[in-house]
């Protein structure tokens, strides 16, 4: 057990502590062979009983020196063999903490990236929302002006302006034939009808005059047209607005008609349960009020929805 050799995997720490250990040995067998040399030259010499014992004691104190030799040599190659361990396990964990450092690193930027995204989507949606805001408030504003255009009021005031219109247009119209008519009467009671045919034909018409005022007529007449058909959709328009209003007010009317029935005949029948003749007689006028309140709901469904 004494002279074992170390494991194989040690250090070069190791090999020497073996080359040390093997000089050790050689040391101590030659001390025990000069020790028995000594023993025997004694044994010849007749001298040896004094010094045997000093001899064995030399011996075993040899002996127990070599062992703890080599008991000591043995935990040091274990201490040698935990060391290089140790020295593993602390390689190990310094490349666990540096993957994990960059790890972390990439995770960190990562987080970067994604809160900058964030932070662009962020803007993206306030921007969005500031943005459906405004065609919100667009949208809200042509709402109300289309309500406020369509109002009753309105479209019967803008009836009004287009009939006066129409009217002053046909009024303007009869004048300018009626000055034509004129320009025409004079014309022939200076040169009598063929040659009154003939001057209109040859100078009036020929005059710039003429010129701007059949072209004045044409523009007066194309504007009429159009003003003409123009009223004539409004109105058609303007009729199925009031055909729909009155729908609505005929249906809701019958729906109040329907209601007061309905309070009429429970008032019934709680006069019928048990009621006084005195709280009889309510359901009627009750009945008459709901009849004459379908003129506020009709005012309510002029409005358009």
């Amino acid at each position: 057990m004494a002279g074992r050799p170390g494991p194989s995997r040690v250090e070069p720490t190791g090999t020497t502590g073996q080359a040390g250990k093997a000089g050790g040995q050689a040391k101590s067998s030659q001390k025990i062979e000069n020790l028995m040399e000594m023993v025997k030259k004694l044994q010849k010499a007749g001298s040896l009983e004094p010094r045997v014992e000093v001899l064995i004691n030399r011996i075993n104190e040899v002996q127990q020196v070599n062992g703890e030799k080599m008991r000591l040599k043995e935990l040091l190659s274990k201490k040698q063999e935990t060391l290089r361990i140790l020295r593993l396990h602390c390689q190990e964990k310094d490349s666990e903490a540096q993957r994990k450092q960059s790890l972390l690193q990439e995770c960190k930027e990562r987080i970067s990236a994604l809160s900058s995204q964030i932070e662009e989507e962020k803007c993206k949606q306030r921007q969005l929302r500031l943005d459906f805001e405004e065609q919100l408030e667009d949208l809200m504003g042509q709402h109300k002006d289309l309500w406020e255009f369509h109002r009753p009021e309105q479209l019967a005031q803008e009836i009004d302006t287009l009939d006066s219109s129409k009217e002053q247009l046909l009024k303007e119209e009869k004048l300018v034939e009626a000055k034509l008519e004129d320009v025409k009467h004079r014309l022939c009671s200076q040169f009598g009808v063929k040659g009154c045919y003939d001057i209109t034909e040859g100078l009036f018409l020929r005059s710039k005059e003429a010129a701007a005022a059949v072209h004045l007529f044409e523009e007066e007449t194309r504007r009429a047209q159009e003003l003409l058909e123009n009223t004539a959709q409004r109105h058609e328009q303007l009729q199925e607005k009031c055909q729909q209003l009155q729908q609505k007010r005929q249906r809701l009317k019958e729906e109040l008609e329907k209601l007061g029935v309905q309070v009429t005949a429970q008032a019934q029948s709680k006069q019928e349960d048990g009621a006084s003749p005195g709280e009889a007689a309510n359901p009627k006028p009750f009945g008459v009020s709901e009849e004459k309140d379908p003129e506020l709901p009709t005012e309510q469904g002029l409005i358009p929805s």
